[in-house]
């Protein structure tokens, strides 16, 4: 009985684990006005807000609707901030599941404009591993699309990163800002990328601060 018991509360705990690790925090700041975040694309999912108050002098909030519907019964209620946030201070939202489609985030508070989150559900994903000096793909031919990738440190013993290029055009102007990862990525770690539209042509990728050779992507 005892046996039975305890094997059920381990797989409760289990569950309660991977629901919390599918839930995406989105980290994202207030100044005098505005927000620092433009725009963002994501994946269907669960995600909970993190809203950061910096340099404004009162209390803010934050406001997500689906795109272009803004009365108040359009607020996806979840995505309410837990508590006014102070200056200097952070507040999380409850998770809100986002599907397909277009929303937009404000607030009415600051007040800010209205920013554009797509939530795209054909976004294939590439897993590219990073061992000391190189890429461990060194070539690779795809269909145009939406893709994200996924860069992995397997045995760099410093953090890396990733920059993706058109072919031949390494100017830091010319990187492809939402290829970055999301955070630098340390030995035995991975981190996801923004998702990038390749459209047909010849792009390149590397890392420099492992640092790599150049790797090229041909889309056709």
């Amino acid at each position: 009985m005892k046996r039975g018991l305890f094997a059920m509360i381990g797989l409760i705990l289990f569950s309660i684990t991977i629901t919390t690790a599918q839930v995406q925090n989105l980290k994202l700041v207030q100044t005098k006005g505005e927000f620092d975040t433009k725009s963002m694309v994501i994946t269907p999912g669960e995600y909970q807000f993190e809203i950061f108050n910096e340099g404004v002098s009162h209390e803010v909030g934050f406001v997500l609707v689906p795109e272009g519907k803004y009365d108040e019964a359009n607020h996806i209620k979840n995505a309410y901030v837990k508590s006014l946030v102070a200056e200097g201070k952070s507040s999380s939202t409850d998770v809100v599941t986002l599907v397909s489609g277009s929303y937009e985030y404000f607030c009415p508070l600051n007040p800010t404009p209205k920013y554009k989150i797509t939530v795209l559900d054909d976004v294939e994903t590439i897993k590219l591993g990073q061992v000391p000096g190189s890429f461990k793909v060194k070539a690779m031919t795809v269909e145009p699309g939406n893709y994200q990738f996924e860069i992995a440190n397997n045995g760099v013993d410093h953090e890396v990163g990733f920059v993706l290029v058109p072919a031949g055009k390494y100017d830091a102007s010319d990187h492809i800002k939402e290829a970055y990862v999301k955070q630098p990525v340390k030995n035995g770690s991975s981190s996801l990328t923004g998702i990038i539209n390749l459209e047909s042509g010849i792009y390149e990728y590397f890392c420099p601060l492992n640092p790599t050779d150049k790797y090229s992507i041909t889309v056709e």
